[in-house]
This record gives structure tokens, sequence and C-alpha cells, in this order.
């Protein structure tokens, strides 16, 4: 990526497919370069070793995004009160416009929480589960005080 020469001024979406190698800090920026991550609107990660730290740091770039397409999602901080005490996580939390999103891979009920949290603007919802999450993940995100899930009008759950 370091030797090309060019930009795509117009994109508005990007993904990165399975054979994307992991990004590094280092190369957000670089690709910030090449494509102006903040016109994308909708973004598709097809890599199957992208870290949900990865992800908000692409996002504090890409704050236009609103579809969100993931097929997994790695967590490496099990944590999930250190990964919102982050700055970065907070700043994307009150800034992203993600309203769309879908996970392909099976997701716990502590991992919808999060991202619940980082995306309180969500309307749309498709998500994969575990059988036996089934139920308080639906009774988490249909609960009426759920504050962050106040905007969600489709939940697709599938398995």
């Amino acid at each position: 990526m370091t030797q090309f020469v060019g930009n795509f001024p117009n994109i508005t979406e990007l993904t990165l497919s399975k054979s994307f190698d992991v990004l590094r800090d280092s190369m957000i920026t670089n690709l910030n370069c090449i494509i102006p991550l903040k016109q994308l609107t909708k973004l598709t990660l097809g890599c199957h070793r992208f870290s949900f730290e990865q992800l908000i740091k692409l996002l504090q770039y890409a704050q236009n995004v609103h579809t969100l397409k993931l097929d997994s999602i790695l967590f490496y901080r099990t944590d999930s009160n250190s990964i919102q005490r982050n700055e970065i996580f907070r700043i994307v939390s009150n800034t992203n416009n993600v309203k769309n999103i879908t996970i392909r891979k099976e997701l716990t009920l502590d991992k919808i929480q999060l991202f619940t949290i980082l995306f309180s603007r969500i309307q749309y919802l498709t998500i994969n589960l575990y059988k036996e999450a089934l139920e308080p993940i639906a009774r988490f995100l249909l609960s009426k005080p759920n504050d962050n899930t106040r905007h969600l009008a489709l939940l697709c759950i599938s398995k």
C-alpha cells in the first residue's frame, strides 16, 4: 500500500474481503490517504481476524458509515467495561451514524450489549445467535427501558 500512487475521491462503499490482512494502526492512516474514509456510507468486513478495537479505530475516521456488515469480529479484551472506558470508543459511540448492522458470526449477550452501546442509533439489526443465547438477547434488545435500542425498528435473528 505504501507504493500506491493515486486515490479514489468518490468512493462511498468499502469491502475488505477474507484475504485482506488485518489492519494495523498505520494502515488505517494509509487507507485514509487513498480512500477518504469520512465519505464511506457502507462498510463490509469479510476478514475473519478483524478485532472490535480495529473496528472502532476505523470508524473513528469513517463517521458517516450507516450500513455495517461483519462476517465475524474478534474480542481480545473480555472486560467490556475497559473497552467502554477507552477514549476512542467514547468518541466513536457519540459520533458514528451506523443504523444498519449485519453480523454473520454468532454473538453472546455481552457482545450484543457492547454493540448497542457503540451503535446507539441502530435501526436494523441482523444477527446469528447460539440457541441458548436467544432468550436473554431478545429480552435485552426488546426491553422498554433499554435506551441504546430505542431506535431499533427491525430485528432479524437467524441461525
